[in-house]
């Protein structure tokens, strides 16, 4: 009986023991089911995380790249309208180069005709004033000036004009304007002299034609117009001296030995100035001046073929010799 309820009460025990197994079953397996759906939802949401994670990280390097994308095109249009702007202003700077060689080049052009045209002009000058049609030489020399103000040549040619007209004021205007342009010219300087001279002013002849010999030591011009002047005032000795010198440095020119010859006239050596004026007539058979004064220079020596001289200077000449 006691064995019976030993084994009943062990039996119960058992029946316990197996419902608190199956309880502690129950609730682990429970627990665990829980477990499981728990893990299952963080699961769940980590993958859904690295899901948005993933979706945000390809959203951003799409939009990096599309930032990209626009900023390489943004560059390459950027590019292309400053490659345009370049090749528009290499065009232009092209076209204007072109226009500045073509404008230089009429210019070029237009200058060479004006100094072919002026030189034209002078040498035409000069050949009127040697026929003594003083006034084409001007208008010669007016063109001339027009075409170029800033030569001192045509002032001087045109003052040469005027002197040979007898218009002193214009020769020394004509004569300054050249001075100033250029003031190392001994050629203005020399004829600036002159027409000092001629208006009886020979203070001022001799101090040009000094700075004009200075200037140029070799010009016979301005030698031969200071000994002109040294024999206007009577001193023949240093007019003779000057006359010398130019004629050393320009042999050929029949207007110094005149001159000379004139010199000697005035100082009684009638011989030399003989001499003298047949050199002159040699080198210039047409010197009219140089007849009338070798026919008086033998008239001085009781020489009759003096009138023959002085009819021919009157010949080539109708205003000398009377």
């Amino acid at each position: 009986m006691q064995r019976r309820k030993f084994i009943a009460l062990i039996g119960g025990s058992a029946a316990w023991l197996a419902v608190a197994v199956l309880l502690l079953i129950g609730v682990g397996g429970y627990a665990l089911v829980r477990h499981i759906r728990v893990t299952q939802t963080e699961l769940k949401r980590e993958e859904d995380r690295r899901a948005a994670e993933a979706e945000a990280k390809r959203k951003l390097e799409e939009a990096g790249q599309q930032r990209l994308a626009t900023e390489q095109e943004r560059q390459a249009r950027a590019a292309a309208e400053a490659e345009a702007k370049r090749q528009s202003e290499e065009a232009e700077q092209q076209r204007m180069a072109a226009l500045r060689a073509a404008e230089e080049e009429e210019r070029t052009r237009a200058e060479a005709e004006a100094r072919t045209r002026y030189a034209a002009l002078v040498s035409q000058g000069t050949a009127d004033s040697k026929a003594r049609n003083y006034d084409r030489a001007i208008a010669d020399y007016n063109e001339a000036i027009r075409l170029d103000s800033k030569s001192a040549l045509a002032f001087i040619g045109r003052g040469d004009a005027y002197t040979n007209k007898g218009d002193h004021d214009r020769a020394l205007a004509d004569y300054n304007e050249a001075i100033r342009l250029d003031p190392k010219s001994a050629l203005a300087l020399s004829d600036r002299g002159v027409a000092y001279a001629n208006k009886g002013d020979y203070g001022r002849a001799l101090a040009d034609f000094n700075v004009a010999i200075r200037l140029d030591p070799k010009s016979a011009h301005a030698f031969r117009n200071r000994g002109v002047v040294y024999a206007y005032q009577g001193d023949n000795d240093r007019a003779i001296a000057d006359f010398n010198e130019a004629i050393r440095l320009d042999p050929k020119s029949a207007v110094t030995f005149r001159n000379r010859g004139d010199a000697y006239t005035d100082k009684g050596d009638h011989d030399q100035a003989l001499a003298d004026y047949n050199e002159a007539i040699r080198l210039d058979p047409n010197n009219a001046l140089a007849f009338c004064n070798r026919g008086r220079a033998k008239r001085n020596t009781n020489d009759a073929s003096g009138n023959a001289d002085i009819a021919k200077a009157r010949q080539l000449d109708p205003s000398v010799c009377r």
